[in-house]
């Protein structure tokens, strides 16, 4: 049997207290990312590789999960303003971002959540320069 301090499902003890408190296990969720790196692609191994590391960063329930977000996953796009290196837009995301539920002690997808979207011109081009940067 496990006691406050350890996770009821793999016994690991909670990293933080809030976690204690609230459940999150961090062992455990980087587990349930790493099961659900095969139900998505980008197409593009540099950027795939970028999401996965980012994914296994996350240290606390508050963390944002880093995505891949199919462009069809987006509505109501609309340009805001367009320079030489990317346009910036608008937009509804339909199934939105994973947060805690702190009640069922899992991640929820909060729909239609009004986003920014940055569309990098030549991005068919990234470099591990560019990766690197936003690696940071």
């Amino acid at each position: 049997m496990s006691s406050y301090n350890e996770c009821r499902k793999c016994g690991e003890k909670y990293t933080k207290y809030t976690n204690a408190y609230y459940r999150w296990c961090k062992s455990c969720q980087i587990n349930n990312l790493k099961t659900n790196f095969i139900n998505w692609t980008s197409k593009n191994e540099k950027i795939n590789e970028l999401v996965q590391k980012m994914q296994l960063k996350i240290e606390d329930s508050e963390d944002i999960v880093f995505e891949w977000i199919p462009y069809n996953q987006f509505d109501n796009i609309k340009e805001i303003s367009k320079g030489d290196y990317a346009t910036i837009y608008s937009a509804t995301w339909k199934n939105g971002p994973l947060n805690y539920n702190y009640d069922n002690t899992e991640y929820i997808r909060k729909s239609d959540k009004n986003v920014a979207l940055k569309c990098l011109h030549n991005s068919q081009n990234i470099t591990n320069k560019f990766l690197n940067k936003v690696n940071l």
